[in-house]
């Protein structure tokens, strides 16, 4: 299910809708789900069986406390002899966290990057003996080492992206982990006091 697309949540009823509607209906929104939906029927096509493919909802809004954000849901039926772990090997690392094409846009990454990103857009979930396994991808997490607390954020940049709004909505889906850790540090201060 790619998640590609965010904006923030209103201070009204009226103004939420509104942003709702400016995410949904955003061109520059728009081409940034549509790429990630495009990138993982490519690659579930080399787990799937030919035609199983669809796209059951595509560029929907679901609303969080603090954000809007916009999903498609795609599917497609396991080939026989493809085993769960094919099916990772197709599908990740996400292309929500890596763009298109998969492939060259992580030899950038690795290029530009400064250091790894450990847990931040990686997969945590489970394998069960059934043959069944469910996965996510690892967004708006704390990494706490060695007293340190870490949150990766990041963003897609398409023709139409502007920077500076880009790094606002990088900023706007770090906040609610950030003000967490904020929260966290002012009680642990008021406890040892």
């Amino acid at each position: 299910m790619p998640i590609k697309g965010t904006i923030a949540r209103g201070l009204t009823e009226e103004e939420d809708e509104h942003l709702k509607l400016q995410l949904q209906y955003g061109e520059k929104e728009q081409s940034e789900n549509l790429m990630i939906v495009d990138l993982l029927r490519n690659d579930l096509g080399r787990v799937c069986e030919p035609g199983s493919i669809h796209i059951p909802c595509l560029i929907d809004v679901e609303s969080y406390a603090t954000v809007h954000t916009m999903v498609s849901t795609i599917r497609g039926k396991k080939q026989p002899k493809m085993s769960p772990v094919d099916c990772v090997r197709a599908a990740f690392p996400g292309g929500s966290t890596t763009g298109a094409p998969k492939l060259r846009s992580m030899e950038l990454l690795d290029a530009i990057e400064n250091s790894s990103r450990g847990i931040y857009s990686s997969s945590i979930g489970f394998f069960s003996y059934n043959r069944t396994f469910d996965l996510n991808i690892v967004m708006r997490t704390i990494v706490i080492h060695d007293g340190e607390a870490s949150i990766g954020g990041g963003g897609a940049l398409v023709a139409l992206s502007n920077p500076e709004s880009e790094y606002e909505e990088m900023i706007l889906k770090t906040r609610a982990t950030v003000n967490t850790v904020l929260e966290f540090q002012k009680e642990s201060i008021l406890d040892y006091e």
